[in-house]
């Protein structure tokens, strides 16, 4: 099992080092779930060859999180073209954040007899009967970024190291630019159990680095949205907050709009998210107060699912938990990412 996450690491790192890192966004959040392909089904094609015309296609499944999150939907991009490029049929299949659909979803591909799915769970426990009956039925399954006890597979970010990062490189501008002191909100979202350790890690990261930083507000926030509205909040009740790191870009991308209809564009004020989205490497690439995020290349990601899929499908589970690689982007390496209009 070793030699195939060796395979599977090497593939990986090939693709971060020969594909471009700007995001794909041709995936939007569904008003129901729709096939992204053809109709087929049955024998499976070697990995990384085309259906032959006349053929069945191999069908698979992705339910993830919530497509309102752009993550997702660059994982779900990844996903889609690497089917296509394989000549695989695929759901993408939107949980919409609550775990009945997802259930729903696994209830329906079972009973369909699909030929393997990828899970990016809402709730973990939960999950744990679906994913048990669909291996029962035969069908693989692999977990994709939180681990559902019984996939055969768990290609993940260890969440407290992904926050972290982006906690170490708010304390670094807070010890360079700040003399050491600043206070500080952090957005978390605890509503997701394994996102706790992400959170946790933002906190330490920063007080690794600036130990007399004070953080003042530390609220839940996943989304546009949310974030806008939680630093408004904030910025009321602590109107020289300077820091805001943040569990993923998209809160952090709402912080950064109140921050500035607040006028608190200054040389003093850092904000980062996670995740890498192209709205966040082109907030970078402006210059102004959105300063880092740290990239796991969700696109990559995706095609990453598909092929451990293939390799379970093909020899079976995958004991070793395989570990996507990140990186810290701000203005010292931006220059390396192709950018998004």
């Amino acid at each position: 099992m070793k030699r195939k996450s060796l395979l599977l690491a090497l593939l990986l790192c090939t693709i971060l080092v020969f594909t471009a890192c700007g995001s794909k966004e041709d995936v939007q959040a569904p008003a129901e779930p729709e096939p992204a392909a053809e109709e087929g089904g049955g024998e499976e094609q070697p990995e990384g060859e085309a259906a032959p015309e006349g053929e069945k296609k191999l069908k698979i499944a992705y339910t993830c999180q919530d497509l309102t999150n752009t993550y997702f939907v660059d994982v779900a991009n990844g996903v889609k073209d690497r089917c296509e490029e394989l000549g695989i049929e695929v759901n993408i299949l939107d949980g919409r954040a609550d775990v009945a659909n997802q259930i729903t979803a696994f209830e329906n591909l079972t009973a369909e007899g699909i030929d393997g799915i990828i899970v990016s769970p809402i709730d973990q426990t939960a999950l744990e009967p679906s994913v048990a009956a669909a291996i029962e039925a035969g069908i693989p399954v692999i977990s994709g970024n939180q681990l559902v006890e019984g996939s055969q597979a768990f290609v993940t970010v260890p969440e407290y190291d992904y926050g972290f990062a982006i906690g170490e490189e708010a304390g670094k501008w807070i010890k360079e630019n700040l003399d050491g002191k600043a206070k500080v909100a952090i957005f978390d979202y605890p509503e997701l159990e394994s996102i706790i350790d992400r959170g946790n890690g933002i906190e330490e990261g920063i007080l690794s680095v600036a130990p007399d930083a004070e953080i003042v507000a530390r609220q839940s926030a996943n989304s546009t949205e949310k974030g806008m509205a939680n630093m408004e909040n904030i910025l009321q009740a602590n109107p020289d907050v300077e820091v805001v790191a943040c569990v993923n870009d998209a809160g952090a991308l709402g912080a950064y709009e109140a921050m500035m209809a607040a006028g608190k564009e200054s040389d003093r004020v850092f904000i980062g998210g996670l995740d890498a989205i192209s709205e966040a490497l082109n907030k970078i690439n402006e210059g102004g107060i959105f300063r880092a995020t740290v990239d796991i290349q969700p696109y990559e990601t995706g095609k990453l699912f598909v092929d451990t899929l293939l390799e379970v499908k093909e020899s079976g589970p995958i004991e070793d938990t395989i570990v996507i690689p990140m990186k810290v982007v701000n203005a010292s390496n931006i220059g390396d990412y192709t950018l998004t209009d």
